[in-house]
């Protein structure tokens, strides 16, 4: 298991938080190398300043010809435009600057074409990271994955960064905040499309349990496709679950109390301060728009809810995120093709992705 630190557009990094990032990635996330996503200044190019881990960083076009870049460091490695693959830790990822803004003009199926071009260029490809939008953007897909760890300068709302878990496919999305929260910590769980899990995996709720737990979750919401049969199940007994149903579902049996239905008419759940709506047809306008177009689908909720923070959907395979400027856009992905699930961790806005466990099959007899 290998844990990768993410970053992206130090910049000059006038407020000097990239070495509070790297102290951080290190102290609280074990990393063990740090890819770097580019828009990087040559002071920076110093590997006492990233602990001397392994460095990956990726150069913009301006900058190949310029004498700083010219040879990386001792322990560092760099990308260049038409040179971005690298094996890290055994890891194939694609390290670019500006990949992220396919997604951000193109809709969702023109995204997915690209990374399948990615993937048969270069075969066993895991991740692509890319920065320079300035704001953090996840997009999975079946083999994968696409991060944004969002930027060290000129960011949105703290000083970004994003932690790759190689072996479990975890993500962090983090931040140090610009300024100190007052409020207690408490994390909520995100789930979605869990569907027929119970007869496919009579364990599954047992372990999304123990994957909350660990994470400190007392709340739950699920986004979308819920089987009734599931409404109180036992083992998410003493969690606070917010749920909704499909059109035309119906569940006349009485809901525990720990179970609370969210309703079309009014899709806000408000935990501790924090809003949180579902919206319930965003999954049809990612596959058909572009990030630009999901905005203005923020901004949209932002007009009736001002307060919201999250904008939460299911109904689609694939986990995403999109830090918006005033609201964080999130699908956790599906749990039962996936077993995705998400944790938002508040006050500081860390958001996890990630999988609940399949057990690995049996010795056979010898």
């Amino acid at each position: 298991m290998v844990k990768l630190g993410i970053v992206s557009d130090t910049h000059a990094d006038e407020a000097n938080a990239l070495p509070h990032v790297i102290d951080e990635l290190i102290r609280a996330h074990n990393v063990e190398a740090i890819i770097h996503c580019g828009d990087i200044e040559p002071k920076h190019l110093d590997p006492a300043l990233f602990k001397n881990l392994k460095v990956v960083c990726a150069l913009n076009d301006e900058q190949l010809e310029k004498p700083p870049f010219k040879t990386p460091p001792a322990g560092w490695e760099f990308t260049v435009p038409g040179d971005r693959v690298r094996d890290v830790f055994h890891c194939r990822m694609y390290i670019g600057h500006k990949r992220s803004y396919d997604l951000l003009k193109e809709p969702e199926t023109a995204f997915r074409r690209t990374i399948d071009l990615l993937r048969k260029t270069y075969d066993g490809l895991r991740w692509v990271c890319s920065g320079h939008t300035h704001h953090q953007l996840y997009f999975q897909t079946q083999l994968v994955n696409f991060v944004n760890p969002g930027a060290i300068d000129y960011s949105m709302d703290g000083y970004e960064y994003a932690v790759i878990d190689t072996d479990s496919d975890q993500i962090i999305f983090g931040r140090i905040p610009k300024t100190r929260p007052i409020d207690k910590p408490f994390s909520v769980g995100v789930i979605s499309d869990s569907l027929n899990i119970s007869r496919l995996d009579p364990t599954f709720w047992k372990k999304l349990r123990k994957e909350f737990e660990d994470r400190n979750v007392r709340h739950v919401i699920h986004c979308s496709n819920l089987a009734v049969n599931d409404i109180g199940v036992e083992e998410l007994s003493g969690l606070h679950i917010h749920y909704c149903l499909r059109k035309g579902q119906s569940f006349s049996g009485g809901s525990p109390q720990n179970w609370h239905l969210i309703f079309r008419e009014e899709p806000v759940v408000t935990i501790n301060g924090y809003q949180f709506f579902i919206h319930f047809e965003l999954a049809r306008t990612l596959l058909e728009e572009s990030e630009v177009e999901m905005d203005k689908e923020c901004l949209k909720v932002l007009e009736t809810y001002p307060e919201v923070s999250f904008i939460l959907y299911g109904g689609s395979n694939d986990g995403f995120l999109m830090g918006g400027q005033r609201a964080r856009i999130i699908n956790p992905g599906d749990a039962v093709l996936n077993r995705n699930f998400a944790v938002i961790h508040l006050p500081v806005t860390q958001i996890t992705f990630g999988h609940v466990p399949i057990d690995p099959l049996p010795e056979l007899p010898k």
